[in-house]
């Protein structure tokens, strides 16, 4: 008896605590209030419907989605005409989409507007939404109402304009739905139909796009194929989203991929490589789960099966619950994987990468490249970031290294590239990485931040530094051109890449 009263209570406080998100979601409506009060009264008879319809209207504050100011501009009319020979590109040279969308930008400017869901979002929109997804969800019947409301109701993903992209899909993939298959099937086999196709020139293209733009092209980005797929398997009843990397952490840039929910409760990751698998090749240190609710940063790098570590940093005359981020370093600068917050004199974060992968996936190395990540504790303080520790090494074995630049001790370096090589050795070899005559460069020491040690011009294919400090985290600078660069240790006369 005590456990039902206590069953009820908790879910009277769990129903009491959701209407008052709905009422602060309804007053950001303004005038739009009376739209989504429309879905809420037509959804009075069935609580189903109506607890989804609260559940998008909660989540809802934040959501919007970013429209080209010219909606017949240069860029939109090149969707039409981009050509479906190009090749299957991760290069701009070899990308014919890069150089036609990269002309274009030297034409016109582009910019665009916010349209926020919660203010626009009509009572159509929102009921068909329903309406469609209610129908697969009951024809598949793959997965709970929890998750039917987080993997499949979802009326977008990230910030295209709303269209009627769930009859699109349905139309194009709903026979997929005629047979029993595994949610992860249905998945590769419209990634085998050849749904969307990767092409780094669509990184020039300005605007999210629609589902039927992406239907049409069939190029994109990772943002856009995950989008993609995601979208087309909503709309046939399969629970499914997008796991993320935040920034990769030997290297530049995020990257992204499909995961759907099986019949077992168990997810499993889709990719856009051969029969759907998830090629990744580069260091990671977080991955998260994106979801349509707010307040939810749902971290599943411990669902991976790769080597991980907690990672705990001293914190002296630090306030316990102040809120602390994790950093790895961009091609410029320290960029957040990861947060928590202090407590008992020092911060800790779970789960953090080591730089080996899972799976069948392997790291492809640049050359001299170290066996591990470097991380730095960092906090926002007065609209700055600051370090709050100084950078460690986490090697691939687990083992945790301090950085500690002796200032007492220097030593003399010979610099040859500020950004490591790609790939097999090979000898004689010049790119725009390497150190180049004319350019002018700066060596940055770190002690609580970046210490230049005077800017240089270049003489040769080579940069000589005296008196850096031995033991030093280190980045070389090019104020000339470029815009890859990567930190470094220098071991043995060489430049060991992290």
């Amino acid at each position: 008896m005590k456990q039902l009263l206590y069953l009820i209570f908790t879910i009277s406080l769990i129903s009491c605590t959701q209407r008052v998100h709905l009422e602060q979601a309804l007053k950001l409506a303004g005038v739009n209030r009376g739209e989504l009060e429309k879905v809420l009264s037509y959804y009075k008879g069935d609580s189903l419907k109506y607890e989804a319809a609260c559940f998008l209207i909660e989540n809802m504050p934040g959501k919007y989605a970013l429209v080209p100011d010219n909606p017949s501009g240069k860029y939109k009319q090149a969707l039409q005409f981009l050509p479906q020979e190009d090749v299957i590109s991760w290069t701009i040279e070899g990308s014919v989409l890069w150089h036609i969308l990269d002309s274009i930008s030297g034409k016109q400017s582009w910019s665009f507007h916010r349209v926020e869901d919660i203010k626009t979002i009509t009572a159509e929109y929102l009921i068909n939404n329903i309406e469609q997804s209610f129908k697969v969800w009951n024809m598949a019947k793959r997965c709970s109402f929890d998750d039917f409301c987080h993997y499949i109701l979802p009326y977008r993903i990230y910030r295209e304009p709303l269209t009627d992209w769930r009859m699109v899909a349905f139309r194009q993939y709903g026979h997929l739905t005629d047979t029993i298959l595994p949610a992860e099937e249905v998945a590769r086999r419209i990634v085998d139909s050849g749904g969307m196709r990767y092409n780094i020139g669509m990184n020039k293209y300005p605007f999210p796009l629609t589902y039927e733009e992406m239907t049409a092209i069939r190029w994109g980005t990772c943002n856009d194929m995950a989008s993609f797929l995601v979208l087309s398997l909503r709309a046939l009843g399969i629970p499914a989203t997008i796991d993320y990397v935040p920034a990769w952490a030997n290297r530049s840039a995020s990257h992204c991929w499909n995961v759907v929910k099986r019949e077992d409760g168990s997810f499993m990751e889709v990719g856009f490589g051969k029969d759907g698998t998830n090629d990744v090749v580069y260091k990671v240190s977080k991955i998260y789960r994106k979801h349509y609710a707010l307040f939810v940063r749902n971290d599943v790098t411990s669902d991976y099966n790769m080597p991980l570590s907690d990672l705990d940093f001293p914190l002296s005359d630090f306030n316990d619950g102040e809120n602390i981020m994790l950093c790895t370093f961009d091609n410029r600068q320290w960029v957040p994987v990861a947060f928590a917050v202090s407590k008992d004199g020092k911060v800790t974060f779970t789960s953090v990468g080591r730089g080996m992968l899972w799976g069948k996936n392997r790291v492809s190395e640049y050359q001299d490249e170290g066996k591990g990540i470097v991380y730095l504790a960092m906090q926002d303080k007065d609209g700055k970031t600051e370090a709050v520790s100084t950078p460690v090494i986490v090697y691939e074995n687990g083992e945790v290294k301090q950085f500690a630049a002796d200032l007492s001790r220097k030593e003399e370096l010979v610099l040859y590239r500020k950004y490591p090589l790609y790939g097999t050795p090979k000898e004689n070899v010049h790119d725009s990485n390497e150190v180049f005559p004319g350019d002018t460069y700066e060596l940055f020491y770190w002690d609580g931040k970046w210490c230049g040690l005077g800017r240089k011009m270049a003489t040769g294919y080579s940069l000589k530094y005296d008196d850096v400090p031995i033991g030093a985290l280190l980045w070389l600078h090019n104020y000339s051109q470029g815009r890859e660069e990567r930190i470094f240790t220098y071991e043995n006369g060489r430049q060991i890449w992290w």
